[in-house]
């Protein structure tokens, strides 16, 4: 009822029919040709030989659902949504959080997600993957839009018939995908960013510089040294972090990507300590240590668990800054330059480096 009301709404403060909200907001601008709100030819659909609602016409409840889409406009609604053309980086962001919890831990609710919490796609490092989704059905029809913000992965299942169809398709590709993905995602990253870095020119006469290392699962990309104008930097941060976390001995330093801009070719990244184990017992019902903390440490004002990558027009970081600590540093040549030869053999090999998209 709440999405009927919306429609009305809609249609009150525009002066236009939902229908042609949905024409002029939606479908017309991402080219959505084989979309529409009212049947099509029954040559161009799927009409399964069941009972089947094909031919309903569901009315004031049109903003419910009820539209004639195929998979491949479902995707080009994907690209747009994960490329940020319809909405802003921030505000596409802050649409994919819940809005209210549900009985279950691992569903909460959004506007108009679902969203689900899993940790069993990703079984040699059980990290939580988040799925936006959106599902829908009528008599004979069965649908979902699934999105993986984290990896910029969008899949689309629109099944005729049995509903139960869609179920299994769902777990099959889910299960074969994203650890596929997954996998890759890691290799590209090590590939762009993993290396040291040191400093500039313009900033010589200090001693400061860092080295990234993509480790094993269930860790991602570490930061295995840290000096600051000579000092041991990623000692120091950890040992504060350790004593925080009240497991001294424990824990390693990961870098997470926060899907945000600086600068045009800026990637913001973000810090993180992260414990390498830890004995639930001594933890209490309660477990206040949040891996996604961050600016947890600042210095004047800014935090120092902020690294900005800038990368170059093949997709490589040449830099990086530290707002914190004031600094910006390079990466080293022969980083660079395994890099370059990188490109061209996957290039040779079927351009398995290109980045990420909608599948």
């Amino acid at each position: 009822m709440n999405f009927v009301l919306l429609g009305f709404a809609l249609e009150s403060v525009t002066g236009l029919s939902y229908e042609e909200i949905v024409n002029q907001a939606i479908l017309q601008p991402l080219d959505m040709q084989r979309t529409r709100l009212t049947k099509p030819l029954d040559g161009e659909g799927v009409i399964p030989n069941t009972t089947n609602d094909w031919t309903a016409d569901i009315g004031t409840y049109g903003p419910t659902g009820g539209i004639y889409t195929t998979t491949s406009d479902l995707s080009l609604l994907a690209r747009a949504i994960l490329n940020h053309a319809l909405l802003d980086t921030s505000t596409t962001n802050a649409w994919f959080q819940p809005h209210s919890s549900s009985p279950s831990y691992s569903f909460a609710y959004g506007m108009p997600w679902e969203i689900f919490r899993t940790s069993s796609l990703l079984p040699s490092s059980k990290r939580i993957q988040t799925l936006v989704t959106k599902a829908g059905g009528l008599r004979g029809y069965t649908s979902q839009f699934l999105l993986l913000p984290e990896y910029d992965l969008a899949i689309t299942l629109l099944v005729a018939g049995d509903g139960h169809a869609l179920t299994w398709l769902r777990e099959q590709i889910l299960q074969t995908l994203v650890p596929a993905i997954d996998e890759i995602t890691r290799h590209q990253t090590s590939t762009r960013l993993s290396g040291t870095y040191t400093a500039l020119a313009a900033n010589s006469t200090i001693n400061s510089s860092l080295t990234l290392s993509m480790l094993p699962p269930p860790s991602g990309l570490t930061l295995t040294s840290w000096l600051s104008n000579s000092t041991d930097f990623l000692s120091l941060y950890m040992n504060v972090s350790q004593s925080a976390s009240r497991q001294p001995g424990l824990g390693k330093v990961q870098l997470t990507p926060t899907r945000t801009k600086r600068g045009g070719n800026g990637e913001v990244w973000r810090a993180q300590f992260v414990l390498d184990e830890f004995d639930r017992g001594e933890v209490g019902v309660v477990d206040m240590r949040l891996v996604t903390d961050v600016d947890t440490f600042t210095y004047a004002a800014r935090s120092v668990e902020e690294f900005v990558f800038f990368i170059d027009e093949v997709g490589r970081a040449t830099r990086v800054e530290l707002p914190g600590l004031r600094v910006e540093l390079g990466r080293e040549k022969e980083e660079e330059e395994a890099w370059e030869s990188k490109v061209w053999m996957e290039r040779l090999r079927g351009g398995l480096m290109k980045p990420l998209g909608v599948f």
